[in-house]
């Protein structure tokens, strides 16, 4: 009899991207999928390879609890919120939960030491379900064809400022690359700034308004990306995709690093202070950790990515 499992996680879209190794590895075992996620997240939990079964949490939630102990063998809550909690509870079955450590945050955003740094955040996942994580490229359902293949994808967006870069300190990092070779990703929200871009680098392509299947597949298919802590970082990741990664206000320690971690990664940290808080928020007491960033470090990784040189 197949194996059925209730995962939920509702938002967002790089914790979403996040589940993929875990989704994966209980594929391998046999496991029928059904996630429960948000309607605003709809889009991206669509490119999860392995989700038999997408539920809306606004629409379906309610009548689910009233079937779900006969229709599934197991209930995975990968959100880990009193509301996950609760509801998962509700439904009377063997269940695991993500445990989300809230004190030993606090004393990392306090302290910013490295002595209370986190686990990877897919590592927690694979311990809620009961998996063993593969390393391997981790596949997603995306369009056969990306509107730009083999470019140097440069991702402006980030959903707080912590997590951004100015155009000025973009327009010093990219400065020396072939406009042409450059394509930018990011929002609605990011027009703007791609137009201050656009307006310097005429040659380079803006992609801020593609869907997120296509800036996926654009993600996938390309020679090196630059981002700060976004989704599309996460999923270059993933992918094995050559990767600088530049950290602002969040920081890898709070567990949503790069992973796996590969020999074609790079991490630029802030001469500022970080981490100052989890989703990239710029506390009105502080000065923004991305203003700190130092454009020269960041030239000098997309340089050695591009000239093929790994970490050890």
């Amino acid at each position: 009899m197949m194996h059925k499992v209730l995962l939920i996680r509702y938002s967002a879209i790089g914790d979403l991207l996040l589940t993929a190794p875990v989704i994966r590895e209980l594929k391998k075992e046999g496991a029928h999928i059904t996630l429960l996620v948000k309607d605003q997240f709809r889009t991206t939990a669509t490119l999860l390879e392995g989700v038999d079964t997408l539920l809306s949490w606004e629409k379906d939630s309610k009548a689910l609890l009233k079937t779900a102990a006969s229709e599934y063998h197991r209930v995975i809550d990968l959100q880990g919120t009193a509301q996950s909690k609760r509801y998962a509870r509700k439904i009377k079955l063997p269940r695991g939960t993500f445990k989300k450590p809230y004190l030993r945050r606090a004393l990392l955003l306090l302290t910013r030491s490295q002595t209370f740094a986190l686990p990877s955040v897919v590592e927690r996942y694979a311990a809620a379900a009961g998996v063993m994580l593969s390393k391997d490229k981790v596949a997603f359902v995306l369009p056969d064809v990306a509107a730009f293949q083999g470019k140097i994808v440069v991702v402006i967006g980030g959903s707080h400022e912590g997590k951004r870069l100015t155009a000025k300190q973009w327009l010093e990092i990219l400065k020396s690359i072939p406009q042409d070779e450059l394509v930018l990703l990011g929002g609605p929200g990011d027009r703007e700034l791609a137009h201050e871009i656009k307006a310097a680098l005429p040659m380079c392509a803006d992609a801020t308004q593609t869907s997120v299947a296509q800036a996926m597949a654009i993600v996938a298919e390309a020679k090196l990306v630059i981002s700060g802590d976004t989704g599309f970082m996460h999923a270059a990741a993933l992918m094995h995709v050559p990767l600088v990664s530049l950290w602002g206000a969040t920081h890898p320690m709070l567990g949503f690093g790069p992973w796996p971690p590969q020999k074609n990664q790079r991490e630029v940290m802030t001469k500022g202070k970080s981490p100052l808080s989890k989703h990239g928020k710029v506390p009105v007491y502080a000065s923004n950790p991305m203003r700190e960033l130092a454009t020269e470090e960041v030239k000098t990784a997309i340089a050695e990515i591009l000239q093929g040189r790994t970490m050890p």
